[in-house]
């Protein structure tokens, strides 16, 4: 017997699911890469394993998509990286992931120079995707903004910020992951 979803994961589901439908030949951005499949769900000892390994416990949204919906693959731009993803794109600093994410506020590195911004390995930061040209998401797994979706737009001079809903709050995994899809379906359905 299935297991019955919580109504926003449910719910993004069946939007995914949808966009799959709509998007047969996976022709929005990105979407060529991940083809709107998701990988295999993680089972509650699988997430307490990696947790182990990061050393960090992973914030409750993130880590319920994990063991209910899908374990990387579909998501914004490129796709969500996978715990263990070797994608070179995957900078996430797994030996500095417990330490605090030091900033609350953006950040664009003014007090260091270029080089040493553009090459700084990020504390508490585990990446979720990305954009192409070295623009990354993650998500902050320890500190003050723990749970946060952050960019790392370094590589094109802006710095290190959080993730906005359309309304200017900070966003959470879900905040940040359902837009996309419903962004995703609007521009399908107005090519139709």
């Amino acid at each position: 017997m299935p297991v019955e979803l919580p109504a926003d994961l449910s719910r993004i589901q069946q939007k995914l699911d949808r966009l799959r439908t709509r998007d047969p030949k996976c022709g929005l951005f990105g979407a060529l890469s991940h083809q709107y499949r998701l990988g295999k769900l993680l089972s509650e000892a699988d997430v307490i394993s990696f947790e182990r390994q990061l050393g960090v416990s992973l914030p409750a949204e993130y880590r319920q998509f994990l063991t209910q919906v899908g374990h990387g693959g579909a998501g914004p731009y490129y796709g969500l990286f996978a715990l263990d993803d070797p994608d070179p794109e995957n900078i996430t600093a797994i030996e500095r992931l417990a330490e605090p994410f030091p900033w609350t506020e953006a950040f664009q590195g003014e007090a260091l120079d270029d080089d040493e911004f553009l090459e700084m390995d990020l504390p508490g930061a585990l990446y979720l995707c990305h954009y192409g040209c070295a623009l990354r998401f993650f998500l902050v797994v320890a500190g003050p903004c723990r749970g946060e979706v952050w960019q790392d737009f370094r590589t094109d001079g802006r710095g290190l910020f959080p993730a906005k809903a359309a309304d200017g709050r900070r966003t959470r995994f879900l905040e940040w992951y359902e837009p996309w899809l419903d962004q995703s379906l609007a521009e399908i359905e107005s090519q139709s």
